[in-house]
């Protein structure tokens, strides 16, 4: 049996006092950042960009390295860090997802956030993320997605 992956694209996003933003997702009842599916005819850092403007109203910058450059082709963003992990819903059942995980400057902090999918929102420091309610790999990810900001901005 094959087993079914989606591709998605996320983005780790702060404030300009290093706060993370945090939306609570409502499928799974937990703290999470802003993400999701990456769209037809659509790269990773398209839909990060698109997935936070959606769930939290905002634009970001994308920080990345860039690691090659030639005039004879396009890049995309590298993404700070690609992660696997299982999900099971009620469309599909279990699967995987392949997320892409950004790190991003948010350039407004006026959130207008999606009820459809988000409850809720919060700016919070990167030492707080561990004591809310997240999947247990979040504030490690959070904390070396800080790192990395802090070295490339």
């Amino acid at each position: 049996m094959t087993e079914i992956r989606h591709f998605t694209a996320s983005a780790v996003v702060f404030d300009e006092t290093d706060r993370v933003l945090l939306v609570h997702h409502n499928k799974i009842g937990l703290w999470l950042y802003p993400g999701g599916h990456i769209d037809p005819n659509e790269d990773p850092a398209q839909a990060t960009i698109r997935e936070v403007r959606e769930e939290a109203g905002i634009d970001v910058e994308i920080i990345a390295e860039e690691r090659f450059r030639h005039p004879a082709v396009g890049t995309v963003p590298t993404p700070f860090t690609i992660i696997t992990m299982p999900v099971t819903d009620r469309k599909i059942g279990a699967h995987h997802h392949i997320d892409m995980v950004y790190v991003c400057r948010a350039l407004s902090n006026e959130v207008t956030h999606q009820p459809e999918e988000v409850g809720g929102y919060r700016w919070v420091a990167v030492a707080e993320v561990a004591t809310l309610a997240t999947p247990p790999d979040l504030p490690s990810l959070i904390a070396e997605a800080h790192k990395f900001l802090r070295t490339h901005t």
